[in-house]
């Protein structure tokens, strides 16, 4: 596959997820390539095309490396397409729904939706004090280890449509899209795979690397709004229900910021900032030039970060400053939810336990608490050594 990119283009391959920046010239002797002509004839077109000359051979060489080519050919050009898609990569479920019925969902009137959506959930969180989320919150229920486990599937819901959200994104601009349970560093997370959006117009893209926002967005100014108008006495809500908006007005806050602030861990934000700075590889080129300054790199870290194109190198020197300010901001999420969070639960589960009263509820639910945030340190460490196991099998890039 290639793709044009403003002033370079993109070669790919679908079913290998692997995807890469060159300059004209570069396309020029792979399209060659691919019309059936020798390597000494694409050499001479991209020469050509460079107005200098280029080295095919030494080409050729850095597509390999890059894992463009198959390792049982030789030294042929990346496929246009591949009819078979490595184990774990299979994206042919999202065939069923109708692009033009994706579409519906971001035209530019349900953009509008979106945009008024998340206006609103400013202005009431601005104007209306009583409405702003607090740690508070996560007790919705007079039992406060039954509030936690009562929200949790209510809380996989909403990260699983939020991830749905962008997989419906990718369909509608016709990217296929593979949705799967991962992870980000230590937390345990829904991800959809949009690799092949390197493959359309940069302007196309904000659509899919939005779509997850504009729905926590949506589903967060009717929960603020709901609220306002039970306190304006336009609307009665059971407390129970008021209280349950109130918990996932919390959760959506912190969603919203952890995706501008978790640059470091490639979230949203990232990926909108790196497409709007037209850069490729800006995560590694930014963890490479940081740990340049901090520290010194290994010899094969400073060959990959040669090897990383010249305009990303130029943004990480300074991107690396963003990645601070999002660490800083998450500092102050752990400080002002999490660890109030997590000493005023961890009191009530260690009570409960230390008790050893299996006559009562309430040590049965601080056991499930204690499974439910063991299963969560333990299930990223699983998937991490899977995903180890599926790179050195090739099942995984």
């Amino acid at each position: 596959m290639i793709a044009e990119d403003g002033d370079e283009f993109i070669l790919g391959r679908h079913g290998l997820g692997v995807y890469v920046a060159v300059p004209e010239p570069g396309a020029v002797f792979v399209r060659a390539l691919q019309e059936g002509c020798s390597i000494e004839e694409a050499t001479g077109r991209a020469s050509a095309a460079a107005g200098a000359d280029v080295d095919g051979a030494d080409f050729l060489d850095g597509l390999a490396a890059a894992g463009l080519l198959d390792p049982d050919t030789d030294g042929g050009p990346p496929a246009e397409s591949d009819a078979t898609l490595r184990p774990g990569r299979s994206i042919r479920w999202i065939e069923g729904i109708n692009p033009r019925t994706a579409r519906l969902f971001f035209g530019r009137l349900a953009w509008a939706l979106y945009g008024g959506a998340a206006a609103v959930s400013v202005l009431l969180l601005v104007a209306q004090p009583a409405l702003r989320p607090s740690y508070s919150h996560v007790w919705w229920l007079a039992d406060p280890v039954l509030s936690i486990l009562a929200y949790l599937p209510i809380g996989f819901a909403l990260a699983a449509l939020h991830e749905i959200w962008h997989w419906l994104a990718g369909r509608a601009v016709g990217v296929p899209a593979a949705f799967r349970v991962s992870r980000r560093g230590i937390f345990l997370v829904f991800e959809t795979d949009l690799s092949q959006i390197v493959t359309i117009n940069r302007r196309a893209r904000y659509g899919p690397f939005l779509a997850g926002m504009a729905f926590d967005a949506t589903i967060l100014a009717t929960a603020l709004s709901l609220r306002y108008a039970h306190r304006a006495g336009a609307v009665a809500l059971p407390a129970v229900l008021d209280r349950l908006l109130g918990v996932i007005v919390l959760y959506l806050v912190i969603g919203i910021i952890w995706q501008w602030a978790a640059l470091f861990l490639r979230s949203d934000g990232y990926a909108v900032l790196a497409n709007a700075l037209r850069c490729h590889n800006l995560y590694q080129a930014t963890v490479l030039t940081t740990k340049w300054r901090l520290w010194r790199l290994t010899a094969d870290e400073a060959a990959e970060l040669d090897a990383i194109g010249p305009h990303d190198r130029a943004v990480a020197r300074w991107f690396g400053l963003v990645y601070l300010a999002g660490l800083i901001v998450m500092f102050w999420m752990v400080l002002n939810y999490g660890v109030p969070f997590a000493l005023a639960m961890g009191g009530w589960v260690v009570a409960n336990l230390a008790a050893f009263s299996p006559a009562y509820v309430a040590f049965w639910e601080s056991l499930a608490v204690l499974a439910y945030l063991v299963l969560g340190y333990l299930a990223p460490a699983a998937i991490a050594w899977r995903e180890r196991r599926l790179r050195r099998s090739g099942g995984l890039l």
